[in-house]
């Protein structure tokens, strides 16, 4: 078992830079986002008392990357969990490490690939007009609400409990369908606005100008050289505001969790399925 924080940005840095070298050889663009990006800016490197790497892309590059590792990812390091299947429900996908083990709570006893990994985020098309740009990201948060409670999310919030509980089970086919037709419907049209609905930023902070990804920058990450966006100050500025650079106090800190309850960076996740499985039939 791993408890060094920096054992585990390693090896996570291992999967960005095959990701990087992945992108490239397919001609695929993405960017670092969120706490990614601003580990980059504010830290060359990850922000020290983060276990979490997020990338975005847009929604062309989003699918041509889920073609291009269905055929071609190394299948022998590292394994493609795809959005929106049986495993994965989530709007968004993962590449994970294979002979890796990181195990989050509401993960231990779902049949999946729980090897380290990172967030393959889509960016999708934000409507100008801010009443359906509302509509989009809502439509987002129900469509969350009803994976999180199909995946085993927990949470001590009744709101959110009672949330997922109505969505999974009033959130048919149909009206995910229907949903996500809301929050995507948008991707073959040029609206100068683009959003990541199927994050955790709130709406104010989801949204921001498509100008802003341009060409991705390469800048220092951990030693590596990753990129973000080409006016990533201006995005930052969106998502965390003007003071993005200052270092956040305990509180806000606190805010943002170690997300596995248990890793290991050199045994399979499978050895540790084995024996909770075993344990369970005690």
């Amino acid at each position: 078992m791993v408890t060094n924080m920096q054992e585990i940005q390693d090896k996570i840095l291992e999967v960005a830079i095959y990701l990087d070298e992945f992108c490239k050889e397919h001609e695929i663009t993405y960017y670092l986002m969120g706490g990614s990006a601003l580990g980059a800016i504010r830290h060359q490197g990850f922000i020290p008392w983060d276990d979490d790497f997020d990338v975005f892309m847009t929604y062309d590059n989003y699918k041509k990357f889920i073609v291009a590792c269905e055929n071609y990812l190394n299948k022998e390091h590292y394994y493609f969990q795809k959005e929106n299947t049986e495993e994965w429900p989530l709007f968004f996908s993962k590449i994970r490490m294979n002979n890796t083990t990181y195990i989050e709570e509401d993960t231990q006893g779902r049949n999946m690939h729980k090897g380290i990994f990172i967030d393959i985020m889509c960016l999708n098309n934000a409507s100008k007009n801010v009443i359906y740009r509302c509509l989009q990201y809502v439509a987002a948060r129900l469509i969350i609400a009803r994976t999180l409670a199909i995946r085993g999310y927990t949470t001590n919030s009744r709101l959110k409990k009672t949330t997922m509980l109505i969505t999974k089970y009033v959130i048919n086919k149909t009206v995910l369908k229907w949903l996500l037709k809301m929050v995507r419907g948008l991707n073959n049209k040029e609206t100068g606005l683009v959003g990541h609905f199927f994050g955790r930023a709130g709406f104010k902070n989801t949204s921001f100008r498509k100008e802003f990804l341009g060409i991705p920058r390469y800048v220092e990450f951990s030693q590596e050289k990753l990129p973000v966006p080409e006016m990533v100050e201006e995005y930052l500025k969106v998502r965390y505001g003007n003071e993005f650079m200052r270092m956040p106090d305990q509180k806000t800190r606190d805010c943002y969790p170690s997300h596995a309850v248990f890793v290991d960076t050199e045994k399979d996740y499978k050895y540790y399925d084995r024996s909770y499985k075993n344990k369970l039939k005690l």
